[in-house]
């Protein structure tokens, strides 16, 4: 997204306090859910001693390490620390832009439930494309961060559960 194109979205906001509102609160709870829905499907899995605990904790685990490490090298910037624009949610956190590791674990955990029951997963996958819309519409991502996310959850997520080629 160039900045003249990134403006245009941002004046269109702007303009919709009422949609700007939705995208805040899409930004704020979508993460939210499905980080409070992840610890609450180990409970469950634990409390009926369930065996596949293990793998649901420790493959969106596993991945949310290598996708914060991958990040810490390669240290991409952010949009608004590469281009002159003004983000719609305020953030001063500068670098680590790709990939999204809010998108990357919301695939994990997504590809987590989906391994549980596609209708515990399906959900989660949702979440996860709100994110990956939302965070490049909000000027805290790039489209590419997000995708690059969404790939590497599931991709990684799949492969880690169903036992696939890497």
């Amino acid at each position: 997204m160039t900045a003249p194109q990134y403006e245009r979205v941002r004046r269109w906001f702007l303009a919709r306090p009422g949609r700007l509102a939705a995208l805040k609160a899409a930004n704020r709870w979508l993460p939210r859910l499905v980080y409070c829905a992840y610890p609450l499907g180990l409970l469950a899995l634990a409390w009926r001693r369930d065996a596949r605990f293990w793998k649901v904790l420790w493959v969106p685990a596993a991945g949310f390490l290598l996708v914060s490490v991958f990040r810490r090298l390669h240290n991409a910037p952010r949009p608004y620390e590469a281009l002159p624009i003004a983000p719609l949610i305020g953030r001063e956190k500068a670098g680590r832009s790709f990939p999204s590791r809010h998108v990357a674990s919301a695939f994990l955990i997504g590809c987590a439930f989906w391994y549980l029951s596609p209708w515990l997963g399906l959900p989660v996958f949702l979440a996860g494309v709100g994110m990956a819309v939302v965070r490049p519409l909000a000027g805290v991502h790039f489209p590419r961060d997000t995708a690059a996310g969404a790939a590497f959850g599931l991709l990684f997520g799949f492969a880690c559960l169903y036992g696939l080629p890497l």
